[in-house]
């Protein structure tokens, strides 16, 4: 579940600040947005794996049943009565987690970029606002003098960013 914080991002005699943290402009190599999907594709494909696997299970655990000479039928069909409630509680624990990613709404991050490792500095579902903080991030790189200040409403907790090399980010949603 994603929480929500309130940041204050702007900049200040020639410093980026993004809540507590500060970047220097002259270190700021690049500013963009990245758009994070949630994993829906991964989640339905592990839905349908998940449901086969507990149908799969369920079978091979109330075959043999037939086949024990010590149970009797009535205890055959109770044993394999509750094998049945137990696949179905697993599907449906299955359905419920396929319909929790597949309702996440798409994020966008802000990514610093200086000389180290690219850095998520806000992420939020407005992709406008951050566009426009990278606008303004930029504008201020080349105009010593300028200044702004801006309360963005940052996403945290279940989303990430995958952050390869100097130049490849890619971004995506945890399961």
């Amino acid at each position: 579940m994603s929480r929500t914080a309130i940041l204050n991002i702007g900049v200040s005699r020639r410093i980026l600040w993004v809540g507590a943290e500060a970047y220097p402009l002259q270190n700021i190599a690049r500013a963009q947005t990245v758009r994070l999907d949630p994993a829906r594709s991964h989640a339905v494909w592990t839905f349908v794996k998940s449901v086969l696997l507990w149908i799969f299970l369920g079978a091979a655990g109330s075959v043999p049943l037939r086949y024990v000479p010590t149970l009797s039928e009535e205890d055959v069909d109770r044993l394999t009565g509750y094998i049945a409630i137990a696949v179905t509680a697993l599907a449906v624990f299955s359905a419920v987690r396929l319909l929790v990613v597949l309702s996440r709404r798409t994020l966008y991050a802000l990514v610093i970029e200086t000389a180290g490792t690219p850095r998520t500095a806000v992420v939020s579902p407005h992709w406008h606002v951050l566009n426009g903080l990278v606008n303004q991030i930029m504008a201020a790189i080349s105009n010593p003098a300028a200044e702004f200040h801006q309360q963005v409403v940052n996403h945290y907790g279940s989303q990430f960013v995958n952050q390869q090399g100097a130049n490849n980010v890619m971004g995506s949603v945890n399961r």
